[in-house]
């Protein structure tokens, strides 16, 4: 089944570690963190010390994702912290297989991601090498976003390049995933679907949200 990862760029600041503690009790495969640097995405969000104190106080696995247009200068200080996967973008990496080395290096997990207008030739000679593919379904940057349905074409085309070749990389969706639209992500193909508002908003409990996420696919 989908695995689902929440996105805290959509929780509540205030109460990020309740927030975080209830996605774990109530099912999140793992949590998932924009770092945005105000230069390849407008807005600034959260640094590594973020991410050092949810390591020290969730059981399951943190993702950041790199919105960043230096990743190489930020990695040390996300692996530092505590993160699990280290997720970078192809369109600001111009020595892909370094990054791909020094993370997984550090027996961590190596993940590229790639923008709604990035084809999958782009990366196509990476997937053997990296642990995870991340296709953006939004434009990144912003949360609450609707999923861009034409972007699930290439989860579909990922997942045929996987199976034919035998590869182990999972393939993860990520924007504007919402109950009404899970099932499409889960039947294109994706391994993990980040969700952020469909489960940190003031409507319902991260509880009755996720359950509703998981329901969906049924």
């Amino acid at each position: 089944m989908l695995k689902i990862a929440p996105s805290i760029l959509a929780a509540n600041p205030l109460n990020l570690q309740r927030d975080c503690l209830e996605a774990e009790k109530y099912g999140a495969y793992r949590i998932s963190v924009d770092v945005m640097d105000g230069h390849f995405v407008p807005d600034i969000t959260f640094g590594h010390n973020i991410v050092a104190y949810l390591n020290r106080i969730l059981n399951i696995d943190i993702e950041v994702h790199l919105m960043v247009e230096n990743p190489s200068s930020q990695l040390e200080l996300f692996l530092n912290a505590g993160a699990d996967v280290l997720t970078f973008h192809i369109e600001t990496s111009s020595d892909v297989n370094r990054l791909i080395d020094y993370i997984q290096s550090n027996k961590k997990k190596a993940g590229i991601a790639i923008n709604p207008d990035t084809n999958i030739e782009n990366v196509e000679k990476y997937l053997e090498y990296i642990d995870e593919l991340t296709v953006m379904t939004v434009v990144p940057g912003k949360g609450g976003q609707s999923l861009i349905v034409d972007c699930l074409d290439k989860v579909k085309q990922l997942r045929k390049i996987k199976e034919m070749n035998n590869l182990g990389f999972n393939i993860q969706v990520d924007g504007g995933v919402k109950k009404d639209n899970i099932k499409l992500v889960n039947d294109a193909g994706a391994d993990i679907a980040v969700a952020g508002t469909a489960i940190f908003n003031s409507e319902n409990s991260i509880q009755n949200n996720l359950q509703a996420l998981i329901d969906a696919l049924r």
